[in-house]
């Protein structure tokens, strides 16, 4: 390991800012894996409980190329995890009226139910870790991760607005297909 790593590598003697970074990259994946240990998913993914919210909060019911957008990840994996959902009746594949290319994806009534019993259940879960702050230090963590995600926004990096997961105005919702 080189000095200025050994020095470096944690933080400590950094500015400031690099020592934000660092603190960033340390809690990141803690907290991903707190995420997964901590929460049940009830029998789904993680990654379908991403996808599953991700069509709750659409407005209208998604291509496939949305998903790929609002996950961040490959048409391939979109595809592989619909098809997962598919045959777990959460998820329905239905043609798209003005594109024959498009496929629309929209959640089943079984899979508006899991959203709705997951929903409330993870976020109550895993934001036990917060009490650690004050109810200050949760307002000031709020405040800093608008702005850092407004700054992201401003430079070309979308961050997702999300409700909790089994919750959203009921106008956004796109209606739920039966899975026959």
């Amino acid at each position: 390991m080189s000095d200025r790593k050994a020095a470096h590598g944690d933080g400590i003697g950094c500015p400031l800012r690099e020592q934000v970074f660092y603190a960033f990259a340390r809690f990141g994946p803690a907290w991903v894996r707190y995420v997964k240990t901590t929460v049940g998913f009830g029998g789904v993914s993680p990654a379908g409980v991403r996808l599953l919210s991700a069509l709750r909060h659409h407005p209208h019911p998604p291509i496939m190329r949305d998903l790929v957008e609002d996950l961040g990840t490959t048409a391939r994996a979109v595809t592989g995890l619909v098809d997962t959902l598919e045959h777990e009746g959460l998820v329905r594949r239905a043609r798209h009226p003005n594109d024959r290319r498009a496929t629309l994806i929209t959640l089943t009534s079984k899979g508006e139910r899991v959203v709705d019993r997951l929903g409330r259940e993870h976020i109550e879960r895993a934001s036990t870790l917060f009490d650690a702050l004050s109810a200050q230090d949760q307002a000031d963590l709020v405040r800093i991760l608008g702005l850092l995600g407004d700054e992201l926004a401003a430079r070309g990096q979308a961050v997702g607005h999300q409700e909790p997961l089994g919750h959203q105005e009921p106008a956004m919702r796109a209606a739920p297909i039966d899975h026959p």
